[in-house]
């Protein structure tokens, strides 16, 4: 009996070791299938990457060839293109490794800054003020105040938008700014409101400000802005340089903020007459808004939150808009 039960304790023992040898190869297989897959992923990812990147590269090097009237239309396709490829960089982030990420973050910085700069060389901003040039010719009459009001008027209308204000409540709306870019540059103190849908606005030195859009067509560009609230609604959002702003948002893509810090969140509520129809002008979906969702080019951890920006606590949410 006893040597009966020491072959049956044996046969176990072998049972089990052969069973534990097969779990070990099946997950060594597993394992394999995983890794293997896994680099798939990232080789087809990696593929891809560069070749939308090949051809945001090629188009911005077109620019120069291109026709002054077809550029704003030109820069505004590569812009969504860029925003594109980020939205695929995040998508994939499960899968990336932190130094696939940081590369990726790099290229996409190394796209947005060739953009902005053949677009502030290709389309300067037309400049304000008036400078002393040097005359070889005798001095004219210096221009009379109202002609000197005049001109300045001339020049803020051609480029629609307010400029140099303090203390001020300004409106523009309806066909004032449909279909427009409009500016925005060196306020303080003020409220501005544009109920309606102008295709892109700038902001720029804004200091204690709260500025209000309707559905802004493609892009909203904001930059040096201090102790601002921003309650605005576009298809992309850029911010930079800025901060203590609270934004009020609805944004279609990924926001994308770079030098900022304390920026608050908060989802869009800006009401106004007609505001339906504007959205529905405007070519977004009022249902699709983004707004905690910001790509901050300052901060390349995926698996931690920036701290250069957060959601702002619904008590202290603006509810209603009276300004």
């Amino acid at each position: 009996m006893q040597v009966m039960e020491g072959s049956i304790d044996k046969i176990s023992l072998i049972a089990q070791r052969d069973y534990e040898r097969k779990l070990g190869l099946q997950k060594q297989k597993e394992t394999k299938d995983s890794l293997s897959a896994g680099n798939e992923k990232l080789a087809f990812f990696n593929e891809t990457f560069t070749n939308k990147r090949q051809h945001i590269e090629n188009s911005l090097t077109q620019s120069s060839n291109l026709d002054k009237t077809a550029l704003p239309q030109h820069f505004d396709t590569i812009s969504k293109e860029i925003l594109l490829l980020q939205k695929y960089v995040a998508n994939s982030n499960i899968f990336l490794r932190s130094y696939d990420i940081k590369k990726c973050h790099e290229s996409l910085q190394e796209l947005t800054n060739k953009l902005k700069e053949l677009e502030d060389t290709l389309l300067p901003k037309k400049k304000f003020g008036f400078k002393n040039k040097p005359n070889p010719k005798p001095p004219q009459q210096k221009p009379e105040k109202d002609e000197v009001d005049f001109q300045t008027k001339t020049i803020t209308k051609e480029l629609c938008g307010f400029f140099n204000k303090t203390g001020e409540t300004l409106i523009m709306k309806g066909d004032e700014i449909f279909k427009k870019d409009v500016t925005v540059e060196k306020l303080e103190n003020c409220v501005v409101k544009f109920p309606g849908s102008p295709s892109t606005l700038h902001l720029n030195q804004m200091k204690n400000c709260h500025v209000f859009t309707g559905p802004v067509s493609t892009s909203i560009f904001a930059e040096n802005c201090t102790n601002c609230t921003l309650v605005i609604a576009c298809q992309q959002l850029r911010l930079h340089a800025s901060c203590n702003v609270n934004i009020y948002l609805h944004v279609t893509s990924r926001a994308i903020m770079e030098d900022c810090h304390d920026i608050f969140l908060a989802p869009y509520n800006w009401n106004y007459d007609n505001i339906e129809s504007d959205f529905k002008e405007s070519g977004f979906d009022k249902n699709t808004n983004n707004w905690k969702c910001v790509d901050d080019f300052n901060w390349l951890y995926v698996e931690r939150q920036s701290p250069n920006w957060s959601l702002m606590n619904e008590e202290k949410r603006v509810k209603n808009w009276n300004l």
